[in-house]
Parts: C-alpha cells; structure tokens; sequence
C-alpha cells in the first residue's frame, strides 16, 4: 500500500505527464494534514504554474482563433514576454492592415523578419496594381469620350450611352415598343442646293442643323438618321418615355420657331430662306440592333415609319402635321388647325391629320396660322408648271396663270386639274429688267374651284430675287378682289 506522500509524487508525474499532450491539467489538492515538506512545496508551485500556464494557453488560443484583446498577463513564466511582444506586433500588424484597407498603400512592416519582408513585397505589388488599375481607367475614360464625342456626331447620345454602358446592347435583335416618331424635311431643299455653291449648301445646311439638334436633345429626343436636310427623331427609344407624346410636340413647335432665327441668320450670309415641315405620328415598331455582325445600326422598322414619313410628306413650310393616335396619346391641350387627310399605301380610308398650331399648356409656343389674304392681280401673271411625281419630272410643261399672290402663297388657275398635295416646279414668264424668270417650286394645298382649275400653292423654294420681286408686287397691288378670294376659299372649306 502506497503511502500519501507516494501518491501526491505519482500525481505530480501524472500532471506533467498531462501538460506534454498540450492539455492543461487541474490543480492537485494539498491534504490538510500534509507536514510542510519538500513535497508540500513542490505541489504549491506545480498548481501556480498550472494557474499561469491555463491564462498564457487561452491566451495561446485567442490568438490562434484571431481575438488579439487578450487579458493582460502579470505572470514571471518564461514566453510571456515573447507573447506580449507577439501580441503587441500583431495588432500593430492589424492596424497596418486596416490602412492598406482604407488605400493607403505606402505602409510598410520592419518589425517581423522574413514575414515584413513577404508583407512588403505583398504592399508594394498591390500598389503597382492599383496604379495600373487607375491608369487603365483614366485611358478607358478618355476612350468613353472619344466614343461619345465621335459617334454622338453620327448617333444621339442616348444609343451611344446604352451601348458603352450594357455591352449586350450590341446584340442584334428588336422588340415590339410603341413609340412617337417625328419626321422633318427642308421644302425645296434640292431645288434651292443647285443654285449654291457646294461649300455654302454644306454651311447652310450645317446651321440649320446645328439649331435643330440641340432642341430635339433638350425636349429628349433620339436623333435616329440625318439624310441631308431630312431629320428622323425617337421619342421613347430607347429610353422608355411615359411622355414621348407631349415631348414630341414640344420639340416639333420649338423648331418651327426656331426656323426665324436660322433665317435670320442666312439673310445675313446672303443665303435663301429655308422652310421645314414636320409630320409627327405614334404607334407601334419594332426597335433594336438591324443589320448583321459586321455592320448594324440601332433603329426602327415597320409600318409606323412608313406613315410618318407619309404624313410628313403631305406639309408645307412652316407646318406641323399630327396624327389621330399622336392626338390620343397626347391627351387635353392640343391646339389644332385644318384637317389634313392623308393617304397612304394599304390604307382604304385617307389617314385624318390635322395641323398642329399650339398646346394649351404652353402659350408661348404658338405658331402662326397661314396668312389667307391674297392680293388679287388685275392682270393674271402667266407661268408654265411641271408636275414632280415622287420628286421627278413628268416633263410635260402646262400653262396657267399666278391670279393672286401673298408672302407664301398664291393663287392660281391651271390648265388641268391639279391633285391635292401635288409638287410643282413652275416657270413665271416675266417680262422685266428687274429679275430673270426661274424656277420656283410649290405644294398644291387647296382646291378653291376644281370646275375652273383654281388652287392654292405654297411656295416652297424661291430664289431670292424673285421672292423680292413677287413681295413687291404683292405690295404694289390694291386688293379688291381679296373678298372674293375668301369667300370662295371659305366655300371651299
């Protein structure tokens, strides 16, 4: 039988036996009745070591497991100062770390050997990146720009924007979206470029331009093709517009007003007046990428195109025509002059338009109506006209006779009946040292007397002389036949 004094040194083997697997043992009780030996001085030293060395191997293991906030250590065993050091280090380690985090990538570690030197090299790599980073971002910046400040000549902003910002925006394709198209054309615009030279065409066509591209921006429309003087205008692609309507017809009576200025300016330049008119319709097309692989375009196709430019076709300088479905989906407010009705290819019934003269809303945007005053000639003023059946000859020359004539428009008797929204080009026969006889062209836009061949036309393009020289005639002339002209014209109404 084992003695107390054996047992209390087996435990002690057994304690020490344990700490060697890395497990922290409990205390070894000291009977009261042990004398105050060697052995009972041993045991009280084995247990303090035991109560400091379970507060270092939790220490140990919070570090291990990342928790750096360890209680504070006032123990003498050896490694406490190593681990305060190491402890120390590793929040300062942490700290530097944060920083880097927070991008300030100049910090560097000097105070764990081989480990600072890997860290730095890790520092410095990620500062190499992120400056190459910042450097590639600047150039792809500049490179934006450049797209947006090339192709946005060519394309509106809006296309560009949706094609650098969603990559699959180039993905060929379409889908069905209800949209409001305008449409706007330059009347006698051809007829008027062959008697400038080419360098003034391109400046006066530049200008006029210029004017119109910043009012269909400012109203949020997306320019879809400029082909010469024509301009074809989105509203609702591709940015979906709740108020593409409204916004349309703000933009198309901001334009007719703005043409007084671009006059204004080609006066000044020598240049002829210019006139536009503007068809705008709404309804459902197919919109996306056409084209293929090599070459595409975003656009719209379908038969909403094909009317609005129809629609477009049947104005005169200085008028805006709309569509029954562009009225709808514009609602109250709506000023609107005379019906139009306008026929187009698969329609059984003529399309009713009418002229857009305004919006409740916006009084200041109010255009004017057509002056119907006419100065009645007391000697009919003889012409020969030719027919223009889609912008050709038909090269048969007619005569007839210029009745009564006021700033834009006149009044004439034909030899033949003459359609409705027909183009002529017409030659006055003018016996005067004042100006030579050219060219004029004009729309047929009312039927006064279809019996006697008596139409209304609107000039639309006029050389300058002969504009001068038939104002002063309009003004030299009494007008007593002015309320015959009206009343027949509001018979024909």
């Amino acid at each position: 039988m084992l003695s107390v004094e054996e047992e209390l040194i087996d435990r002690i083997t057994a304690t020490f036996h344990y700490l060697r697997t890395g497990k922290v043992p409990p205390p070894i009780p000291i009977p009261d009745d042990l004398p105050d030996n060697e052995i009972r001085q041993l045991i009280t030293y084995v247990n303090r070591f035991l109560v400091e060395f379970a507060i270092f191997n939790e220490a140990m293991e919070q570090i291990a497991r990342g928790e750096l906030n360890t209680r504070p250590m006032a123990s003498k065993m050896v490694g406490v100062h190593s681990f305060k050091a190491l402890q120390s280090n590793l929040k300062h380690l942490t700290w530097k770390t944060q920083q880097i985090a927070a991008g300030d990538l100049d910090q560097r570690v000097d105070f764990m050997g081989d480990f600072s030197t890997a860290f730095n090299s890790m520092t410095q790599q990620l500062k190499d990146s992120h400056e190459q980073l910042v450097d590639l971002n600047k150039q792809l910046e500049r490179r934006n720009k450049f797209i947006r400040e090339t192709f946005g000549r060519y394309t509106s902003d809006d296309i560009v924007g949706v094609l650098l910002d969603m990559p699959e925006g180039l993905k060929l394709g379409g889908e069905k979206r209800e949209v409001t198209l305008l449409m706007s054309d330059l009347r006698g615009f051809t007829a008027m470029a062959e008697r400038l030279e080419a360098t003034e065409v391109v400046a006066l066509l530049n200008h006029y331009l210029s004017a119109m591209v910043e009012l269909i921006h400012h109203h949020g429309g997306t320019i879809d093709e400029i082909i010469g003087d024509a301009i074809f205008v989105l509203f609702g692609a591709p940015m979906v517009m709740p108020d593409a309507a409204r916004r349309a017809v703000r933009c198309a009576i901001n334009m007719q007003k703005a043409m007084r200025g671009v006059n204004e300016y080609n006066f000044q330049m020598d240049w002829p007046e210019i006139e536009m008119g503007i068809g705008i319709h709404t309804g459902e097309v197919v919109v996306g990428n056409i084209g293929s692989t090599k070459r595409s375009k975003y656009g719209v196709v379908g038969r909403t195109v094909n009317l609005t430019a129809r629609i477009e076709s049947f104005t005169v300088g200085g008028q805006v025509l709309v569509s029954p479905t562009l009225i709808n989906a514009v609602g109250r407010g709506l000023i609107l002059g005379d019906e139009v009705k306008v026929h187009a290819k698969g329609m059984r019934e003529p399309l009713k338009c009418r002229e857009l003269l305004g919006h409740g809303d916006y009084p200041e945007l109010m255009l004017e109506a057509e002056e119907t005053i006419f100065a009645m000639l007391s000697k009919p003023l003889p012409f020969h006209y030719i027919v223009l059946t889609d912008k050709h000859l038909d090269e048969q020359m007619h005569p007839a006779t210029l009745t009564g004539i006021s700033q834009r428009r006149a009044v004439v008797e034909a030899a033949r009946n003459l359609p409705r929204h027909s183009n002529i080009m017409l030659r006055l026969e003018v016996k005067s040292d004042e100006v030579k006889s050219e060219e004029l062209y004009a729309k047929v836009v009312q039927i006064l007397d279809e019996s006697s061949s008596r139409y209304v036309i609107h000039f639309t393009s006029i050389p300058l002389r002969m504009r001068a020289w038939l104002q002063r005639l309009a003004s030299t002339v009494n007008n007593p036949r002015a309320k015959e002209y009206q009343a027949n014209k509001d018979k024909a109404t």
